[in-house]
């Protein structure tokens, strides 16, 4: 039976900015939770992201009717239906903070996408259409497939073919990964060693810190054991 498509995106949590939210002086890092800017914990260097359910409240591939046509802050996009479509309300602004966190490792966290949608050309249409709040006032506009420098692996399948190929792409160890997901069968990628969050109503900050929470244990660390 195929889930009803949601259209309650999930309210920002406390420490979100609002996607309409514009400064000449936002500092990435002192606007992420504090989990995420410790020197003294490391952080994953690979971040991936399941799309369906994940990263937005419906399945592309089932609930998506093309042509899509973005709104005019491409914040959003609608179908042949006149349906709209977006992001949870704090998947932009994660995003495109994520690689402004700071651990351990000084070095920039990579995200990637692992989706086993059938719909695959229209959700990289989507991920153009739908852009990302500037850090500053004047900033380029970034497309959300742009930043998705650790690749992407959007076609139905295993997901553990999906991470296969993202490892070699990148060359990033399974166990340096966190994986985001809403379906309890894609915990069988944790047999390749890398760390998966159950996301259960959608990303949003808090699942971001519970999910770095899950992988520094996992791999053992505590604050102060580095």
């Amino acid at each position: 039976m195929h889930r009803k498509l949601s259209k309650s995106f999930i309210s920002p949590s406390s420490t979100t900015l609002s996607s309409t939210t514009t400064s000449s002086t936002l500092n990435p890092s002192s606007t992420l939770p504090f989990s995420l800017t410790d020197p003294t914990l490391p952080l994953p260097k690979l971040i991936v992201f399941d799309l369906d359910y994940t990263l937005w409240p419906f399945w592309i591939d089932t609930h998506v009717t093309p042509p899509l046509k973005p709104s005019p802050a491409h914040t959003s996009a609608t179908d042949k239906f006149n349906e709209e479509f977006a992001f949870y309300a704090d998947v932009p602004w994660i995003l495109q903070l994520l690689p402004h966190a700071v651990g351990a490792d000084s070095s920039p966290i990579k995200l990637g996408v692992a989706s086993r949608t059938s719909a695959p050309s229209l959700a990289r249409d989507l991920l153009k259409m739908l852009h990302l709040p500037p850090l500053e006032e004047g900033d380029k506009v970034r497309k959300a497939i742009d930043v998705f420098d650790g690749g992407m692996e959007i076609y139905p399948g295993s997901k553990i073919k999906h991470f296969e190929a993202l490892q070699k792409k990148t060359g990033i160890k399974f166990e340096d990964m966190l994986f985001f997901d809403d379906e309890r069968r894609n915990e069988e990628t944790e047999k390749l060693g890398l760390t998966m969050r159950l996301v259960k109503d959608g990303m949003c900050w808090d699942e971001v810190e519970r999910g770095v929470d899950e992988w520094r244990k996992r791999r053992g660390f505590r604050k102060g054991s580095i």
